[in-house]
């Protein structure tokens, strides 16, 4: 097993832990995220997203996130309606913090609200997608080489467009070596629209592998069943995420 010390640095915000697909991580942090998500469906009208976040640390305990540009898009890419999803500012507050990367136990749980505005919404082509705004509960918990995350929030939808609903996702993760770590994934939500255009919960698994390619660079791979309240089927999603950090205490010794 990996000494905690060569996992992550004593200043280092993550804690020892790693970034999860599709919860936003409960650190304070200075990063951009690249992703993309695919729903391995390709008939037409199915999903494929590409998007950006940008992290900047205000200070030990805030935080600022911006959402931009995605891309929303359908398949067959280039063929069906896609469009430039809405832009999506958040600010971060994380107060209660504890022991660091070096350390056996370690913690952080915070909170956040956002809120996004859709300027050329497309209801029709994106069902469930306009302008809203977000206030969650973010924690996360290591002990040794393992850990817990969670995002826990409501969303209060401000066109007709969007939807109200809650959610709820959690996360577990363990620390393989110093360059790999394996994470399972559980989103429950009641903000899905199914077949008929309803607000419906919806359930999302995804079992996921990460990568620290350098002190700098982080992936995140990982395959999703999603399951949506009235629809029969399963959907199998592809998602892949790339982190830059700027953190000057992820300067590569070598």
């Amino acid at each position: 097993m990996q000494p905690l010390a060569a996992m992550a640095g004593p200043d280092d915000p993550d804690q020892g832990m790693a970034r999860v697909l599709n919860i936003e991580e409960p650190w304070i942090e200075n990063a951009v995220y690249l992703s993309s998500s695919r729903d391995n469906n390709a008939s037409r009208g199915h999903a494929w997203n590409f998007g950006n976040e940008w992290d900047a640390a205000l200070g030990t305990d805030w935080g600022t996130e911006i959402d931009a540009p995605i891309l929303l898009a359908t398949q067959p890419i280039g063929r069906a309606p896609s469009a430039l999803a809405p832009i999506s500012a958040g600010l971060k507050y994380v107060p209660i913090h504890w022991g660091d990367g070096d350390s056996e136990n370690a913690g952080v749980i915070g909170g956040e609200i956002e809120g996004g505005w859709w300027a050329t919404p497309q209801p029709a082509n994106f069902p469930g997608v306009g302008s809203s705004v977000t206030e969650q509960m973010l924690v996360g918990i290591r002990h040794g080489t393992y850990w817990i995350q969670g995002q826990y929030g409501i969303t209060q939808r401000v066109s007709a467009d969007a939807r109200t609903g809650w959610s709820a996702n959690t996360s577990v993760g363990h620390r393989i070596s110093e360059d790999w770590v394996i994470q399972l994934e559980l989103d429950l939500n009641r903000t899905s629209v199914d077949a008929y255009g309803h607000t419906a919960a919806g359930m999302v698994l995804t079992p996921q592998v990460g990568w620290q390619i350098n002190p700098r660079w982080q992936m995140v791979l990982g395959e999703s069943l999603s399951r949506i309240e009235g629809v029969a089927s399963l959907d199998s999603i592809t998602s892949v995420l790339f982190e830059y950090s700027f953190d000057t205490d992820k300067d590569d010794p070598n």
